[in-house]
């Protein structure tokens, strides 16, 4: 595990070195619109069936492709509370070709933590997360998406009898179909589960005894609105969580 993610942040490292070799030049006249970045806000933060900010967030995405058809990006993605109780920054590198998606995430949420690291890869201590994400969509005939992720290191942690801990692995997987698609408004259903491949329980509930927990359902509904003349994709959600029970009604918008 060690060397595998010595190797993955090696070669983040190494291709962020190779986009910052390339000249402001080279940026503005071959490849403009390489360099790209997104803002958005919502009503609060949700993450695979978990409240992460209960309040406002405002969030921000900067990201840079490698090559000429964008394939492969490399960014950092953030959010922060706008009451100021939720910090998170993370570190992706990312893999997209029509419907498949590959990514690696170093998620650094400092939300209630007393001295943040943001260097402590500890694998005791550590309170980063090392988050696999793949998924695919199907095509248009039958659009399903399926989404499977694996924490392979980091803040992931279970306590054993001997007082030792060992990472979980816990598992996220997501099933999600768009049941009305127009030219208005795209209605999409979605069920996620979780689970660990090495403990008795996982990251998405709290319960210390049980590994599998369906912890994610619910609907979004996402559709243009026109503000002075500019359209700005607008979502709303509802989600449920059937593990923790508890369920939220999510409002965002991306401003650009």
């Amino acid at each position: 595990m060690k060397k595998f993610l010595i190797s993955s942040m090696m070669t983040i490292i190494g291709l962020a070195s190779y986009a910052q070799d390339l000249t402001s030049d080279d940026m503005m006249i071959d490849e403009p619109n390489r360099l790209d970045f997104n803002v958005g806000l919502a009503t609060s933060h949700l993450w695979r069936g978990l409240i992460i900010s209960p309040s406002a967030v405002a969030t921000a995405d900067v990201h840079y492709a490698l090559d000429k058809k964008q394939n492969f990006t490399v960014g950092v993605w953030g959010g922060n509370a706008l009451d100021g109780k939720y910090k998170e920054v993370d570190y992706y590198i990312q893999y997209k070709h029509k419907g498949l998606t590959i990514g690696l995430w170093d998620l650094f949420n400092s939300t209630n933590v007393a001295k943040p690291e943001v260097f402590n890869y500890d694998k005791n201590t550590t309170t980063h997360l090392i988050d696999l994400r793949t998924s695919y969509r199907f095509p248009e005939a039958f659009p399903l998406r399926i989404e499977a992720d694996v924490i392979l290191y980091g803040n992931d942690r279970e306590l054993q009898d001997d007082l030792t801990q060992k990472s979980r692995y816990s598992t996220y997987v997501e099933l999600s179909y768009p049941m009305i698609s127009n030219d208005q408004i795209v209605l999409d259903a979605y069920v996620g589960a979780g689970f660990s491949l090495d403990g008795k329980s996982n990251l998405y509930s709290q319960d210390p005894n049980k590994n599998f927990n369906v912890v994610n359902a619910g609907i979004k509904a996402t559709k243009n609105v026109t503000v002075l003349n500019h359209k700005l994709p607008v979502f709303a959600g509802l989600m449920f969580n059937p593990a923790e029970q508890h369920t939220r009604l999510q409002v965002g918008v991306s401003l650009f």
